[in-house]
């Protein structure tokens, strides 16, 4: 491989690594809030096709009562599974939910809009008080940015192609002569 080709397809490389560090969706992908030591143990996130609001947290004592309070609205007991999770879909008063068998169905008559608060006290398995602090994420919109990766890289690998195409094909009026060997 000649230094000038080795250049060029190192480029490329370099350019494809840049284009799939940034198009990477990572961080954008997490749910709900709760960063820190806990951030795995609570997750709000709206239910989709609906305006309706699910709260999942874990690592409650089993069968325990778990209070939950949703911004300025009262406190509601819920109780947790056998394994310490929690399930709660907060929805309005008005609301033809109906409850499932591992699902707590939590009707309200105020709106819990992005940002609102949201705060989950119970004990742990040993004992303690154990509380997860968190938020209503904003609701998802129909397009981001994560429906162009897709597009972009459909035109990252055209003007690749190009590039390639235009560096490659033969010129008319140019002769490349082969190597010779001199005996």
């Amino acid at each position: 491989m000649t230094a000038s080709r080795f250049r060029r397809s190192s480029a490329l490389a370099l350019a494809g690594l840049t284009l799939g560090a940034v198009m990477l969706p990572g961080a954008a992908l997490a749910d709900g809030p709760g960063y820190g030591g806990t951030a795995d143990a609570l997750t709000v996130q709206w239910q989709e096709s609906s305006s309706d609001l699910a709260v999942y947290a874990v690592g409650f004592r089993g069968g325990s009562t778990v209070q939950l309070q949703v911004g300025s609205l009262d406190d509601s007991t819920v109780a947790a599974d056998v394994s310490g999770a929690l399930r709660v879909l907060v929805v309005s008063a008005s609301s033809a939910v109906q409850e499932a068998a591992d699902t707590t169905v939590l009707r309200v008559t105020g709106s819990a809009g992005p940002g609102t608060s949201i705060l989950v006290t119970g004990q742990t398995p040993a004992g303690s008080l154990r509380t997860l602090v968190g938020a209503v994420p904003p609701a998802s919109s129909a397009t981001g940015a994560s429906d162009l990766i897709p597009w972009a890289v459909a035109a990252a690998a055209l003007t690749a192609g190009a590039v390639w195409l235009a560096a490659h094909r033969k010129k008319p009026g140019r002769h490349r002569p082969g190597r010779h060997r001199m005996a």
